[in-house]
């Protein structure tokens, strides 16, 4: 179920849900036609006899084809979900402004302010968390996703997503794991 139908089934491999059980790359190209169960292809970047795994629709905002006439399905052009408006603490501001030297893909900051709120818009938590009824536990409102070499915790609340932190990625775990062990070793010696 991609997040942005919000429940509304459709094949894992006609969508772009984060979801997914395959981390596949994606190639803009022409469907001319179905024949049966063989597809025909135009204006792919693959070579010959190169298989095809996915294919994906065709969504205007991330693929950015200026040319000729693209269909794009109803479900894409109007998702039952509205985007949600994102706004960022004081704390992940300064957080990023730290981390900024660390990013590997991003020019500046406004460039990864603008691709955290792109994510976060289309709200890319499952339909399961975001449909768990009355959310009492703030844990519950936290999604955490990994975005070049940060890991950004956001908290929903209606149609409001606040990113609350910035830090670098995995550091959460890390720090876990490391909480985890000193107590492992006291039940491990009182044994």
């Amino acid at each position: 179920h991609p997040p942005r139908l919000n429940g509304e089934r459709r094949g894992i491999f006609a969508t772009r849900t984060p979801h997914r059980p395959n981390p596949i790359g994606l190639s803009l190209c022409r469907l001319d036609a179905v024949e049966g169960n063989t597809l025909h292809l135009s204006g792919v970047d693959i070579i010959q006899g190169t298989p095809i795994l996915d294919i994906k629709p065709y969504i205007p905002y991330c693929d950015k084809e200026e040319e000729g006439d693209v269909r794009v399905p109803d479900w894409i052009l109007s998702p039952p979900i509205p985007p949600l408006t994102v706004q960022f603490s004081p704390a992940a501001h300064a957080q990023l402004d730290t981390l900024m030297p660390t990013l590997r893909f991003f020019h500046n900051k406004d460039e990864v302010l603008q691709a955290i709120a792109d994510v976060l818009q289309g709200d890319p938590r499952s339909v399961h968390l975001r449909k768990k009824g009355d959310l009492t536990s703030s844990a519950d409102k936290k999604f955490i996703f990994a975005l070049d070499a940060v890991d950004v915790t956001a908290a929903f609340d209606e149609s409001l997503v606040t990113v609350e932190e910035v830090v670098p990625v995995y550091s959460k775990l890390k720090a876990e794991l490391q909480q985890a062990k000193p107590t492992q070793a006291v039940q491990a010696g009182a044994k």
